[in-house]
């Protein structure tokens, strides 16, 4: 079995690369915000490519923010608000593991010949039923997710109230600026899940990782302040 020492090491990790990741992806992407047609997606990736080469491979740093959101949780505290704010967040999250699979579509696309063909693939797909459910899906349960769960840290005083405040705001500016296309508003959310989840961290760090040791030099379970979510 692996040691409670390691679970909670690779939840900072999840916290860390996870929301870093998600913030430089942001930045280097060509891919457009807000409602850009297919076309236009098309021919900007096709204008950056090595950018978005860059993005593909910062999409699996993304990943991780989907179990990141676990230990986020863990770090709220058992209350139902946290574990309410943890279930949808994690739960709509999962729509991740597709949305950034268009990522790889838009980079193929942008590779063919046949430009005309691979717009109306790209067009197909944003209008699939299952993609555009899965979108909105992740959109409205991330952010009420966020929200309950920087609550919930601020309540439980598990990080400082400024972390909560930061994990409460990031998704409304971050999908206000993808939605109105104010790149420089949708960087700040992201920022602010760094600065979020960075605390987040430091407080598995402090709590968790001390736990663990002081557990396992006992000989016995983990402190229940360890990670219950793990």
């Amino acid at each position: 079995m692996v040691s409670s020492r390691w679970r909670v090491a690779a939840g900072i990790a999840c916290l860390l690369v996870g929301s870093i990741g998600q913030l430089a992806q942001y930045l280097v992407t060509p891919v457009l915000g807000g409602d850009a047609a297919a076309a236009d997606q098309v021919r900007e990736v096709a204008a950056h490519l090595p950018e978005m080469r860059l993005a593909l491979w910062l999409d699996l740093a993304v990943l991780l923010v989907v179990p990141a959101v676990l230990y986020v949780g863990a770090v709220a505290g058992r209350s139902r608000l946290a574990a309410t704010g943890t279930v949808l967040a994690f739960l709509t999250s999962l729509g991740a593991i597709v949305l950034v699979a268009g990522d790889a579509l838009y980079y193929e696309a942008a590779l063919q010949a046949d430009q005309a063909g691979s717009v109306a693939l790209v067009t197909a797909y944003l209008a699939n039923g299952l993609v555009s459910g899965l979108l909105v899906a992740y959109l409205l349960g991330h952010a009420v997710g966020f929200i309950l769960l920087g609550i919930a840290l601020a309540r439980a005083r598990a990080v400082p109230v400024w972390a909560g405040v930061a994990l409460c705001v990031s998704p409304v500016a971050e999908i206000a600026g993808q939605a109105s296309g104010t790149s420089a508003l949708a960087a700040a959310g992201y920022a602010l899940l760094v600065v979020a989840f960075g605390a987040c961290a430091v407080a598995l760090a402090r709590t968790g990782l001390t736990a663990a040791a002081a557990s396992t030099a006992a000989g016995g379970p983990v402190a229940s302040t360890t990670l219950t979510a793990s």
